[in-house]
């Protein structure tokens, strides 16, 4: 019986992972309500965000289809990585786009203090500058212990993951890509990419048929913080 019970959760798990059906947002939204996964509404816009940039070779390659879409996006910066490609953070800011912090290290955060919490939280800030507009955080990998979220938001931060995720780290297939995204695509998604991973190369071909998705059902697609603000959430 007990094999039974884990062999079904294991199903159930498998499936929330991959499917990521929307109907699982409300049970996420009432467990971590700390956490923006959406935004209710029924303005027809939703919002695009990238993790892990800047890169010099893939963000520029994604800034170039978004200007050809007129879509704008928010950038989640890696703060060692903006650090040493601030042209590309100016570029990113140049073009419309919004950014943001994404920490100042790659990887898990869950084992650092407060302190060093705070500092990496803090450089982040400085390297992107986020001076003007809403301050949005986005703990690498999704994951933070939840004093590192309070933390945040009490340093200003609004903490945001997304309700529209591909798991293109694991570099799933183009098509795996496209039919999730284009699944979820409902006026308040808020999409979660990647342009700084060590190969976006499925996502960045995806963008394309997923803003032509957007068109067709009268979406536009804009950044997290527009996307707030137009909604009344900012």
């Amino acid at each position: 019986m007990l094999l039974l019970i884990g062999g079904a959760f294991v199903v159930i798990a498998l499936f929330v992972f991959w499917v990521d059906p929307l109907s699982f947002l409300v049970l996420l939204e009432s467990l971590t309500p700390q956490i923006v996964y959406r935004v209710r509404t029924g303005l027809p816009i939703v919002a695009l965000s990238f993790d892990d940039g800047p890169h010099p070779i893939f963000t520029p390659q994604v800034l170039e289809i978004l200007r050809r879409y007129d879509a704008k996006a928010t950038f989640f910066l890696i703060g060692e990585r903006a650090v040493r490609h601030p042209q590309l953070v100016a570029q990113i800011k140049a073009a419309g786009h919004e950014v943001a912090n994404h920490y100042f290290k790659n990887g898990s955060i869950l084992g650092h203090s407060d302190e060093e919490f705070l500092t990496f939280l803090k450089e982040t800030e400085r390297a992107i500058e986020t001076s003007e507009g809403p301050k949005l955080f986005r703990p690498p990998g999704g994951v933070a212990r939840p004093r590192q979220l309070k933390l945040a938001r009490k340093d200003g931060y609004s903490c945001v993951l997304g309700s529209a995720y591909p798991h293109d780290p694991m570099h799933p297939p183009v098509r795996y890509i496209r039919w999730l995204l284009e699944k979820n695509l409902v006026p308040g998604t808020i999409v979660i990419l990647h342009d700084g991973i060590s190969d976006p190369t499925r996502s960045i071909q995806a963008l394309p048929y997923i803003l032509d998705a957007g068109r067709r059902r009268k979406l536009k697609f804009v950044s997290i913080g527009e996307l707030r603000a137009a909604s009344g959430k900012a």
